[in-house]
């Protein structure tokens, strides 16, 4: 069942991500229920399934996917 929710979440914060909608982490742990140091934790875990690098923009106040160079 936990393994369910954490699915869960991270397909969301896959989609709010890709929507450039997540905010800081903060408001992002407030959005997916949980402590600011697990969308950290799920963060790095993303990082090391997509081959995408994530990091947080300033400007746009969200995580955002960036394409690595190959």
């Amino acid at each position: 069942m936990a393994g369910l929710k954490y699915y869960e979440r991270t397909k969301l914060l896959i989609e709010l991500i890709e929507k450039e909608k997540t905010g800081s982490p903060g408001e992002l742990a407030k959005r997916l229920g949980v402590k600011e140091r697990m969308v950290y934790r799920i963060m790095d875990d993303l990082r090391l399934m997509v081959s995408d690098n994530i990091f947080f923009c300033k400007i746009s106040k969200s995580y955002i996917f960036s394409k690595k160079n190959s």
